[in-house]
């Protein structure tokens, strides 16, 4: 078996969705730091902290939970995958993007544009969490692209 079939057989709901609420609370921190007004250095830790869980999070849906759906025999299931990735295709390049580019040094240059880049891409990634838990991740579900619970 190779590797990402056996990812993909280890995927679950249940690891879904409790990786969902780990990059939520990460979010909830992130913006804490900035209405704070805290240290730059705070906040780009809040930022890598969130980002650690996030990049690899993002790489497992658009190549496991994505494609299945996309090739799915349930032509609704088909077409909202379609049109999810077309809403959030460039989510996950916009957040390495955005990663990189808000450094502690940066933060500080620039903690107004910090703000506002990060409160656009928090509401991007709101919004696929929200179209994932609600519609994509039942789907899968029910197509059995991904199991209910963790393996034993």
């Amino acid at each position: 078996m190779e590797v990402r079939d056996m990812q993909h057989a280890y995927l679950s709901f249940e690891r879904l969705i409790r990786e969902h609420r780990a990059i939520a609370e990460l979010a909830t921190v992130l913006r804490a730091t900035i209405a704070d007004d805290a240290a730059p250095d705070v906040m780009c830790a809040a930022l890598e902290a969130l980002s650690d869980q996030l990049v690899s999070h993002l790489a497992t849906e658009d190549a496991d939970i994505y494609p299945q759906l996309m090739l799915s025999a349930d032509e609704g299931a088909a077409a909202a995958a379609r049109e999810a990735i077309a809403a959030f295709e460039t989510l996950a390049a916009d957040w390495r993007d955005y990663a990189a580019h808000w450094t502690s040094g940066a933060i500080e240059a620039d903690c107004e544009g910090f703000a506002e880049a990060t409160a656009a891409i928090l509401d991007r990634l709101d919004a696929r969490v929200r179209s994932e838990n609600e519609l994509l991740y039942p789907m899968a579900l029910r197509a059995a692209h991904i199991r209910l619970r963790d393996a034993a």
